[in-house]
């Protein structure tokens, strides 16, 4: 059953037998029992393990490495450094939109570390301990070079340069533009305007990013922590020179991602290339320090905006400029932009906007996608400025959202952000009522302004609409055995998304296959064509869709040679949990694996959508109180409606708001990758990363799930991954703001996340 308090809402279609079932995860009883395959279980004789030499400063040239002593020790099987892999002399491609100033990320740096933790060395050795002792004896010589940590120290006029051979730190300027913005601020508009920082944050996985290789057959077989098998596989054949066929990957089990593990990363090529060239498997388990030190981080930004609006408060126009932190090389953080200032928009009519976005080389680890990836970032600075105009305005939060809010007859909606084929068009949703739904569920109107045991209370709103199910061509291949087992294979890499259950529930209603008999093989490079990445809210829209084309592919093949078994017409015929019948016949039934072959049955599908991009929405409200003591913020009640499409699967769609939640809280109230303005790094340890636990998340969120349809897939669904975090930082803040505005009705909460002491220090400045 679903969790308790849920509320499933306007259910427009009758529940069919597994797609829309509150069905508890396949894969959870081997996973929760310890008998998961994460890649650092993966067992060999003879197996090697690898380490790395990394940096300790943020910027220096390598004057000098040596690694004689480290040769010498026991169980050292090979010490490399960049001269000695001349494979590795290309490095990572850059990612970035057209006319980023690059720099190409090296595999293992040469002559300059530019972050701490850049490796320049390996070390591999018999066991774990040997490599990393051997590691701690090479000697760097290292010459401190300027560094800076923020983009505010890398925008300053004199800044030192993130790169020796860079002129300044800025990789690109570009301008987000439609409307007309100039006539938006003039005349009697009213102008709110907002200057947010938003701390670095770290994508924590459970598991720490590993990889294990082995030479097989003149080629590479690859179990990594990743959610991008075939990126990596591409990436590693590329590296050391072999065809993409002989290169196989595999993600079995993922101990969670969240973005972060998005991209291929330079362990995973030279785990590949040692196993390579020793002929011998070869692993690499990252430390947690390292793993929080070297994988990419999200956020980092600075967000500067106005709004305008009529003295009614009917919004004209928006412009602002973002800043943006992408670390020390071109990684997957470039491309943030294209995706937080479309979710500026929010679900508002916004006429006219001028965005200018810098993206910014700074000497800290390459940034990426965390949980959202750039959507909470997009969505916070547009519902934070609203709060402003609200207040500019004198009237109630919630009122200038009703006001502005895109209604259902508008709907499909093209924004006016230029994106793929058609723009960004919003396909469904009915944002007033998400709305209403959310401020009658917190009783809005009834519990304004209530303190407690003089404590601050405050409400907040966040409305947003969320970007899901990018990409094209995902494939679903299907194979039914003669013994009846159904065996499904998907690109895509879960790591924790519930893949092998919501596709079995899929292929179980769209073939009419027992659900027991249906095995889901996902994360290997072996089975399907190439598929894109598990990430942006895609894996329900894609893979559901890529697996029911395949199951209703197969269910027609199925037919087809009953019907000539059973001389009926296939149309009379009905394919249901295993059995083929004559539709008013049931006496005419007979097993559907009688129509299998010996060798068995397989179809290949692929899922092209019919826009480039399906929209969710949702909207959260929140009570919070606040100890102007001691400025702990609590959570009081916290409210989530969500329109995420039709559920494949109503528990795991629960689960992703409460995890997204959690998520979504951490973004706002505690986590902060640190780092000083010279680049040295603060919070690679959880010592001094503070993550959400059960101890901070101590009110569940209620539910309420609207469904709204969308002509975007056949199926009907939506991503639902990240809509419960998006909003939440927004509506924190909002509440935040609201309970502190009953001391000083001046102040404005403008940093992320909304620490104790930055509280205490907002209500008593001069402390």
């Amino acid at each position: 059953m679903a969790g308790m308090g849920t509320e499933w809402t306007l259910i427009l279609v009758p529940m069919p037998p597994h797609i829309g079932q509150p069905m508890r995860r396949v894969e959870d009883e081997r996973l929760v029992t310890g008998r998961g395959r994460y890649a650092g279980d993966i067992k060999f004789v003879g197996l090697l393990h690898i380490a790395f030499v990394r940096s300790p400063m943020p910027h220096a040239q390598i004057k000098a490495i040596d690694t004689s002593a480290a040769r010498t020790m026991p169980g050292v099987v090979a010490v490399w450094t960049a001269s000695d892999l001349p494979e590795v002399a290309p490095g990572l491609s850059d990612f970035g939109p057209t006319g980023i100033v690059q720099r190409g990320r090296p595999i293992l740096t040469t002559d300059e570390v530019n972050y701490v933790g850049e490796a320049y060395a390996v070390v591999v050795a018999a066991t774990e301990y040997e490599a990393r002792d051997a590691a701690e004896a090479i000697a760097g010589e290292l010459d401190p070079l300027p560094g800076v940590g923020d983009v505010m120290t890398a925008t300053a006029e004199g800044a030192p340069r993130v790169h020796a051979d860079m002129e300044n730190n800025i990789a690109q300027s570009s301008s987000t533009t439609f409307g007309d913005i100039k006539a938006a601020f003039a005349g009697d508009s009213v102008i709110a305007q907002i200057t947010l920082t938003t701390s670095r944050v770290l994508g924590i996985a459970m598991e720490p990013r590993t990889t294990t290789a082995s030479y097989e057959d003149g080629g590479l077989k690859v179990w990594t922590s990743t959610q991008n098998i075939f990126g990596v596989r591409s990436t590693i054949a590329s590296i050391v020179g072999l065809p993409e066929e002989k290169v196989r990957v595999l993600a079995e089990d993922v101990g969670g991602g969240f973005g972060a593990k998005g991209t291929p990363f330079a362990e995973e090529v030279l785990t590949a290339l040692a196993a390579l060239r020793l002929k011998r498997p070869v692993r690499w388990v990252a430390t947690r320090s390292e793993d929080g030190a070297t994988t990419a981080q999200g956020h980092g930004s600075v967000i500067e905006l106005e709004l305008a609006a009529s003295p009614e408060g009917k919004l004209r126009g928006l412009r602002g400029r973002l800043v943006h932190d992408i670390g020390a090389y071109s990684g997957s953080g470039a491309g943030q932009p294209g995706i937080i200032i479309p979710h500026m928009v929010s679900a508002y009519v916004l006429p006219a906007m001028d965005i200018e976005a810098e993206l910014v080389y700074t000497n800290t680890v390459p940034t990426g996608f965390i949980r959202g990836g750039g959507r909470p970032l997009g969505n916070y600075g547009m519902e934070r400025v609203m709060d402003r105009l609200a207040r500019k305005l004198g009237i109630d939060p919630a009122t200038i959202r009703k006001r502005n809010l895109i209604k259902p007859e508008q709907i499909p909606y093209t924004t006016g952000i230029p994106a793929g084929r058609s723009g960004y068009v919003y396909d469904s949703g009915n944002y007033p009522r998400l709305l209403e739904l959310a401020l009658d569920k917190l009783a809005y109107d009834e519990g304004r302004d209530r303190g407690r045991d003089g404590k601050l209370v405050g409400y907040g709103i966040a409305c947003c609409v969320e970007s899901t199910s990018f990409g094209r061509g995902e494939p679903a291949k299907l194979r039914i055995d003669k013994d009846g087992t159904a065996r499904l294979f998907v690109g895509s890499t879960p790591q924790g998304q519930g893949h092998q259950t919501i596709v079995a529930q899929v292929a179980a209603e769209r073939l009419g296959w027992p659900l027991d008999k249906i095995k889901v093989t996902a994360g290997d490079t072996h089975h399907v064509p190439f598929a894109l990445l598990t990430a942006g809210s895609r894996s329900a829209v894609m893979i559901g869709n890529a697996t029911a084309r395949a199951a209703t592919a197969m269910r027609k093949r199925l037919l087809e040679r009953a019907g000539e078994v059973l001389e009926a017409d296939v149309q009379d015929l009905v394919l249901t949990e295993g059995f083929i019948e004559v539709r008013g016949a049931p006496a005419k039934r007979v097993p559907a694996t009688d129509m299998v072959p010996d060798e068995g049955l397989e179809v290949l599908e692929t899922f092209d959508p019919g826009r480039p991009l399906t929209f969710s929405s949702g909207c959260h409200a929140a009570v919070v109180s606040v100890d102007p003591e001691t400025g702990q913020v609590d959570v009081l009640r916290y409210v989530i409606v969500h329109d995420t499409g039709k559920a494949i699967n109503t528990m795991l769609v629960e689960g992703q708001m409460h995890g997204g939640y959690a998520h979504g809280l951490g973004y706002a109230l505690y986590e902060a990758a640190l780092y000083e303005p010279d680049g040295n790094f603060r919070s690679a340890s959880l010592l001094d990363y503070t993550i959400v636990s059960t101890g901070e998340v101590t009110v569940i969120p209620s539910l309420i799930h609207v469904d709204t349809p969308t002509d975007t897939n056949a199926e009907g669904f939506k991503g639902a991954g990240e809509s419960g975090t998006i909003p939440v930082p927004a509506t924190i803040a909002n509440a935040v703001e609201d309970a502190l505005r009953k001391r000083n009705p001046d102040l404005v909460v403008d940093r992320l996340p909304i620490t104790p002491d930055r509280i205490v220090e907002m209500l008593d400045p001069g402390n």
